[in-house]
């Protein structure tokens, strides 16, 4: 880099003339500073589906109510702890099926893994089948203070974001529901 001073009678003028390698960097270095910003806010946008989940304050339920009373179900898990609940004959004071448990660790992981709790709490659902005899399926999910409940007609495409965390819960229960 070098300086080229003009003069004239009414003004000075200070010319700085860069060689090619300074200019090079000087690019570099202003690409580096328009860029870093967009890395940031990038980086501050992406999806976070690593929540913090307490698997100890951690309660999950499932269930499926039918109008005449063709089913009523009920799994919950509660930390590593499942409980399952059938009632027959519109009783819910007397359940036909009663199994408690624990489930695998693997099991549990792989549930939470397919669960996105944001999503989750995205959806608005409260589906009234069993108001025409016919079935609603719902999750109830709790951690500490967060909560949230859904009632759903089974394989509602507003579920798409969370189906395989439906789908592995509804799996679960089956299991628990024919296991002796």
């Amino acid at each position: 880099m070098f300086v080229q001073i003009k003069e004239n009678a009414c003004f000075k003028t200070t010319i700085f003339v860069f060689s090619a390698s300074v200019k090079k960097r000087f690019n570099m270095i202003s690409r580096i500073f328009y860029l870093w910003p967009l890395i940031l806010i990038a980086c501050a946008c992406a999806d976070n589906r690593e929540e913090i989940i307490d698997k100890s304050a951690l309660v999950i339920k499932t269930g499926t109510i039918c109008g005449w009373c063709a089913q009523n179900d009920t799994l919950s898990i509660s930390g590593n702890m499942v409980r399952y609940v059938n009632y027959t004959n519109c009783s819910s004071a007397n359940p036909s099926v009663t199994k408690t448990g624990q489930i695998e660790s693997s099991k549990l992981d792989d549930l939470l893994g397919k669960l996105d709790v944001s999503e989750l709490k995205k959806l608005d659902m409260n589906s009234c089948n069993v108001c025409f005899d016919g079935c609603d399926d719902w999750i109830s999910y709790s951690n500490g203070t967060d909560s949230h409940y859904i009632r759903f007609t089974r394989n509602d495409p507003k579920l798409q974001h969370i189906q395989a965390f439906v789908d592995q819960l509804f799996a679960i229960k089956a299991q628990c529901a024919i296991s002796k």
